[in-house]
């Protein structure tokens, strides 16, 4: 059998799924966009947002998140690390016992627990 020539080399099939989901999205946009452009002409004023900046808390070698921000209390003992989860201020949402300042504020500000990325 003669050598086969691979383009794809390193591309899995989930990398293409997302690319090809992703660029649908991206072409479904245009026209949400195009929509509620010439929505807010007709429609009522739309509230304004009340964030006026943004903090990254990017910690490359720091403690994990499950440590800090996102315990995981139903997780197996192995998973979910030595600390204890608090309450905060907002009902359902639990925070590592070493951030109770930051628990007891918790209604001020938002945590962003949903990003992922492939790189393990």
């Amino acid at each position: 059998m003669k050598n086969v020539s691979k383009n794809c080399n390193g591309i899995t099939r989930r990398n293409c799924l997302q690319l090809g989901l992703g660029a649908m999205t991206g072409l479904g946009m245009v026209d949400l966009l195009r929509l509620q452009s010439q929505a807010k002409g007709t429609s009522a004023a739309q509230p304004k947002a009340k964030a006026k900046s943004v903090i990254l808390i990017w910690m490359d070698g720091g403690p994990t998140h499950y440590e800090t921000f996102d315990p995981k209390p139903e997780a197996p003992v192995e998973i979910r690390g030595e600390f204890n989860p608090i309450a905060t201020k907002i009902p359902g949402v639990q925070f590592s016992q070493h951030m109770k300042r930051l628990a007891s504020i918790a209604d001020k500000y938002t945590v962003i627990r949903s990003i992922r990325h492939n790189q393990g």
